[in-house]
């Protein structure tokens, strides 16, 4: 029993397409060749057909021309009426012709004959004839009214004169007679001569008018007759021309066709006995053809065989596997021996990449799983991919969210817009890479980031920018700051210079004397009045980073225990301070009296926030090259939006019971002319903190000089 196996082999398949293939070609050629054979015998029969139809034609000419040679013998007729007749048998047998002319039912036309010229002739020769019929019964007619018009004259006695009445009717039976016009014009003039005579000649006897009239009748039916009669003898005229033309055409076309269906007939012939050589010399070659074939396909298949064995003995891992032996000369099995070794000499290297490269699929799975950046990827309907463990903590969810579709997914970060994100059919504005910022409960800043891949699938990316948010906005704080610093410092400028002109002039009137006690009373309030803004220039100038400093090296740690008795007393019995110092801090380039007005103010701050008392804690510490300083309290808090604003000069959150809001931007001023930082972080009902940073290096003292 043959197996599937081999019916589904090359060595099967092949031979047995060539063998179908010849099957198929021999199948067609002896249907050609019985078409061929149909064809000549078609053609023989064509032929055949052809010469009846030559034969009929010109038989039909003769007997045209036989019966149009024959229309003198209408002329000799005694009466119109035969010459009717006759027409009329004529019109008969042309249409006979016109039907034997054209081709029975299913018999097909000779190729190069036409019978529409022998047609066209033949209608015409009818359509002449039926004129020829109708002239002679209008001719018949005419003899009839004649005729009548004799009769009445053979019985009338209206002419007394019998001679006259002899000679009258004598020339209107000549006229009757009477076979041209010519003739027929001679006996009307006698006609006329006699019956002017007989009125000149006899005066008192008038002929009758009615008994005329017959007469008349004669001359004039005879004239009519004798018209038609000539049109008569045109109409054979013409019918003799026409009669010439069919014979000429028929003996035409009858050469023209036998000679053509001759040639025909003898290049057919020749081309069916070409074309019979030439299937049989095809058929012949596509069997060797098909024989050669089959030897070669037997022979590939069997090298191909053994070429496929070797490669399913090296997929499964066998090494001692040699080249197959292939004894042909074709070119693409010498290549595939090639490729065989080539095959098997790699197959160990590729061995080893595999291992590589799944030594690497796990690396990236677990970087993928354990990256500090939250990644995920959804398909084009909004279905999960994969994601990792970083985003579902970033963004708020727990481990089964995986599942959920990328619209449900990121529901907890409301900054993203659930119309830019694919769902099932729709597929989603978001077209451009999109970021969004999240602030969490906990305070955290996640950044969000969205971008469209190639195949119409979402890939998310998030990551913690809390720091990075912080250091931004502290940035943006700054910037304000140093414009409000700079403004202030201008102000303040120009104030000092207003303020210095004011106390020039008043010392020039404070030299003059003559003044009564009331103008000195306004002069000291004037003195007073700059004075004041002479200070408050100053402390412009301060938070305006301008005003001079003079810094020294100075151990803080010594400086705040030292100031810790006056703090106590500033903050009032309610509060208490704390000094947390580490030990062995440096010493830093500051200014003293600065530093300590600072730091006094920090403290004033921080007891006013907390009017029911409460601990403020001082820490000094190290951290990296910079030492921070820290003043914290236990009191109401701020707002962002406060904290935000704090070391701006003039602004306060205790309204009209506090200070006028210069104490933290005095603060903030001497900071940044120290070459450090200041930074608050508070929250409502959570105290405050505000941190000091100050260079540890040498920097501050170059700044300074």
């Amino acid at each position: 029993m043959i197996s599937r196996s081999f019916l589904s082999s090359i060595a099967f398949r092949l031979p047995f397409a060539i063998v179908f293939t010849c099957v198929l070609v021999f199948s067609l050629s002896a249907i050609a060749i019985y078409g061929l054979q149909r064809a000549r015998d078609e053609m023989a029969a064509y032929g055949l057909q052809a010469f009846s139809s030559l034969a009929k034609a010109s038989l039909v000419s003769r007997q045209v021309s036989d019966l149009v040679s024959s229309a003198p013998f209408l002329m000799n007729a005694a009466s119109p009426y035969r010459v009717s007749s006759e027409s009329r048998s004529v019109v008969q047998q042309v249409d006979l012709l016109l039907e034997m002319t054209g081709p029975a039912s299913g018999e097909r036309a000779a190729r190069g004959f036409a019978s529409e010229r022998i047609v066209e002739l033949l209608q015409l020769i009818r359509a002449q004839t039926l004129d020829l019929a109708r002239d002679a019964d209008a001719a018949q007619a005419h003899k009839a009214e004649a005729a009548a018009a004799l009769g009445e004259i053979a019985t009338g006695r209206g002419i007394a004169d019998p001679e006259l009445r002899r000679r009258m009717n004598g020339i209107v039976q000549a006229a009757s007679a009477s076979d041209s016009l010519f003739q027929l014009g001679e006996l009307r003039r006698r006609y006329v001569a006699e019956t002017t005579a007989r009125q000149q000649g006899y005066p008192g006897e008038r002929l009758p008018l009615a008994e005329m009239q017959p007469y008349e009748r004669v001359f004039a039916a005879q004239s009519r007759y004798l018209l038609e009669m000539f049109a008569i003898r045109a109409s054979v005229s013409r019918l003799h021309t026409v009669s010439r033309d069919l014979s000429h055409v028929t003996e035409t076309q009858g050469d023209a066709v036998a000679r053509s269906l001759n040639e025909d007939l003898i290049s057919t012939s020749d081309a069916l006995s070409r074309l019979l050589v030439i299937v049989a010399v095809a058929s012949l070659l596509v069997l060797v053809v098909a024989i050669l074939s089959i030897r070669s396909v037997m022979r590939v298949s069997r090298g191909i065989a053994a070429l496929s064995n070797g490669m399913n003995a090296l997929a499964k891992g066998e090494k001692d596997v040699g080249p197959p032996s292939y004894s042909g000369s074709e070119t693409e099995l010498i290549r595939l021996l090639d490729a065989f070794r080539a095959f098997h000499d790699s197959v160990d290297r590729v061995s080893r990449l595999r291992r590589t490269a799944e030594a690497a699929a796990r690396t990236i799975r677990s970087t993928f799983r354990n990256m500090n950046e939250g990644i995920a990827l959804f398909d084009a309907t909004g279905r999960p991919i994969t994601m990792n463990r970083r985003i579902i903590e970033l963004v708020g969810r727990s481990g089964s969210s995986r599942k959920l579709p990328i619209r449900r997914f990121v529901e907890p970060v409301p900054e993203i817009d659930p119309m830019l994100l694919p769902f099932e059919s729709e597929t989603g504005a978001l077209m451009e890479r999109a970021v969004v910022r999240h602030r969490t409960a906990d305070e955290r800043v996640i950044e969000v980031s969205m971008s469209r891949q190639p195949d119409g699938g979402i890939v998310l990316l998030a990551r913690d920018v809390t720091a990075l948010d912080r250091q931004e906005a502290e940035a943006v704080k700054a910037q304000r700051l140093d414009g409000i610093m700079r403004m202030t410092h201008q102000v303040s400028h120009e104030v000092g210079n207003m303020i210095g002109i004011i106390t020039g002039s008043l010392g020039l009137l404070e030299r003059e004397a003559g003044f009564n006690d009331r103008q000195n009373r306004h002069i000291a309030r004037i003195r007073k009045a700059a004075d004041r803004g002479r200070s408050l220039a100053s402390s412009m100038l301060t938070i305006g980073s301008q005003q001079p400093i003079h810094p020294s090296s100075i151990n803080v740690a010594n400086l705040l225990r030292g100031m810790a008795d006056i703090l106590e007393i500033a903050v009032g019995p309610k509060c208490r301070i704390a000094l947390d110092l580490d030990n062995n801090l440096p010493t830093i380039p500051l200014d003293p009296a600065l530093f300590e007005q600072s730091i006094l103010n920090l403290c004033l701050n921080a007891a006013a926030a907390m009017p029911d008392g409460g601990l403020i804690s001082i820490e000094a510490a190290c951290e990296k090259d910079a030492l921070v300083i820290s003043v914290t309290d236990e009191g109401i808090g701020m707002t962002p939006e406060a904290v935000d604003k704090a070391f701006e000069p003039y602004f306060t959150t205790r309204g009209d019971h506090g200070g006028a809001g210069l104490g933290l931007a005095m603060v903030y001023g001497f900071v940044r002319q120290s070459g450090g930082e200041a930074h608050i972080s508070s929250k409502p009902g959570e105290g405050a903190k505000v941190q000091l940073t100050f260079p540890a290096g040498t920097g501050l003292a170059q700044r300074s000089a």
